[in-house]
């Protein structure tokens, strides 16, 4: 039986460029606050949803597809999205981590701390996931399990949570989430409120990780998400028009913007170029949570391109922020929210103290 010292459960290989920045962050702030602890990812991602990204053969209504649009388009072994498996597993594998672990061999490893989380590791309800225990602590042998911004995603309270989600949870030494209602899916499970922390890209400096890679665009303006109405892609073209910029399209889904004048296909961008593009824009267009966070960790004008899914993440840290009304009415001009006056000295004043707080409750705790 293999044995770590502190090993950090997520979702491993999933080609997501935030799912990686999320892991990266985590792993890099803690081996920097917890110098003397061995921090390592562990290498596991249960196999339907590893082969929801990288098998050969799968079926059309395997993953739920109000969530995943286009996802047998995604899943395509022929597609840019599944080209992505010779870029993302490289990127990956230069985060520290264990051996390559199937279900059962995890089973048989020895933590001395599991850390689970973050991103929505703990929403049971997606089919890709397959209802792994594992994701709640539940079969691996650890001498304490915690969490940091972990997320039930789109569970809500009053769900049936199956028995091995409430056992999970139980057991756990020290809770910690990133979003509201996972807080009060844990309080009437536990009976007791955990702290809501930063989601772990804010805790890292992305502003001056040398792995980040200068772009060879300039003036842009960056377009990532879906679900954009025709309204608002009028705005933001005649906002990029007015101000001389060009559209950049990041493919977040197999995505064929014509009306942007650049289009970068997962398959062609590396993480750390995606991070890079995002840091040098002049503005950024997204639909997403990890577009949104990163244009605010990197004091951006913003347009979001609001859902009830992101805001369910996203709507009280919002709020804190003094932006929910900006960025929550969905039909908001795009052009006015890219025209805010965008003073991020309250705001990033804010987030200096909220990730001190974080960074104090997960490294006490370990």
């Amino acid at each position: 039986m293999s044995a770590y010292d502190m090993g950090i459960l997520t979702f491993w290989d999933v080609p997501n460029y935030g799912t990686f920045a999320q892991a990266y962050a985590l792993q890099c702030a803690l081996a920097q606050h917890c110098k003397e602890r061995d921090v390592r990812q562990i290498a596991y991602l249960n196999q339907k949803h590893y082969d929801a990204y990288y098998a050969k053969k799968t079926g059309k209504n395997f993953l739920r597809s109000n969530f995943y649009k286009n996802m047998w388009d995604i899943v395509n072994p022929k597609s840019n999205y599944n080209q992505r498996k010779a870029t993302f597993p490289k990127y990956y594998l230069s985060i520290p981590h264990t051996e390559r672990l199937t279900a059962s061999e995890l089973d048989r490893t020895k933590f001395d701390t599991l850390i689970l989380g973050s991103d929505i590791i703990w929403d049971y309800s997606f089919e890709i996931f397959d209802n792994d225990p594992r994701l709640f602590g539940v079969g691996i042998h650890a001498n304490k399990k915690i969490s940091y911004a972990a997320s039930f995603g789109t569970i809500k309270p009053g769900d049936d949570y199956p028995q091995y989600v409430i056992d999970g949870v139980k057991d756990l030494d020290f809770i910690t989430v990133r979003d509201e209602n996972s807080a009060d899916i844990v309080k009437e499970i536990t009976g007791e409120r955990p702290s809501v922390v930063l989601d772990p890209t804010w805790l890292w400096d992305f502003n001056m990780d040398t792995n980040v890679v200068v772009p060879d665009y300039e003036d842009y303006v960056i377009v990532y998400g879906q679900d954009f109405s025709n309204e608002f892609i009028d705005q933001l073209c005649s906002y990029a028009k007015d101000h001389h910029l060009q559209l950049i399209c990041l493919d977040c889904n197999n995505d064929q913007y014509e009306w942007c004048d650049v289009l970068i296909h997962q398959s062609d961008l590396t993480p750390f170029e995606w991070i890079g593009l995002f840091r040098h824009s002049s503005a950024i267009a997204t639909s997403t949570f990890h577009g949104l966070t990163f244009s605010l960790i990197f004091n951006k004008k913003l347009a979001f391109c609001a859902s009830d899914f992101i805001l369910a993440k996203a709507d009280n840290f919002l709020k804190k922020l003094g932006l929910y009304d900006l960025l929550s009415v969905k039909g908001r001009d795009a052009r006015e929210m890219l025209d805010y006056d965008w003073d991020y000295s309250s705001i990033n004043a804010f987030i200096s103290t909220e990730r001190e707080k974080s960074l104090k409750l997960i490294t006490s705790t370990l």
